[in-house]
């Protein structure tokens, strides 16, 4: 059976036997999200899908905080630092969020789910763009309000001379 298969740089390879994808399965070149189609067939799948090769694909899931590209790389899905950083300095709820979801995608790729994990990763940066915007908005209105001045006048007055 021969097939046509998209390879690294994203171009259409084909016509490939299943050795042919077998090699490049042990190359590095492909792996389990590769698309893949028969000659004859307009349904493209992924390599893990393909029985007669998916005993050829590594076991092993992504490192934690890593999801496969079609070129085959690898990109980073971990927003945990930024959702932390999000918590502490601009808006509680939407930076806790923001961990919750950067955990769960975290989860899910090192449990091979990669769709899920990119989702998750998705949410968890919209949850600190979020949390980054509504604290900017805040400064902006504390400083504008006289909310700021109010403050420091208070302080002044507080202090011993």
């Amino acid at each position: 059976m021969e097939y046509r298969i998209i390879g690294a740089d994203l171009r259409e390879y084909g016509p490939v036997d299943v050795e042919e994808i077998r090699e490049w399965i042990n190359e590095g070149r492909a792996d389990a999200n590769t698309l893949v189609c028969e000659i004859d067939e307009k349904q493209w799948i992924r390599l893990s899908e393909l029985p007669i090769v998916a005993g050829d694909l590594p076991k092993r899931a992504p490192g934690i905080g890593t999801m496969s590209t079609p070129e085959g790389g690898t990109i980073q899905i971990n927003y945990l630092i930024p959702a932390i950083l999000c918590t502490i300095f601009c808006c509680l709820p939407f930076g806790v969020a923001g961990i919750l979801f950067a955990a769960q995608a975290n989860s899910k790729a090192q449990q091979g789910d990669l769709n899920g994990a990119g989702v998750a990763a998705s949410r968890a940066k919209l949850m600190c763009i979020l949390s980054f915007v509504l604290g900017l908005l805040t400064l902006v209105y504390w400083f504008s309000s006289g909310e700021f001045q109010r403050l420091m006048d208070a302080m002044q007055e507080t202090m011993p001379r």
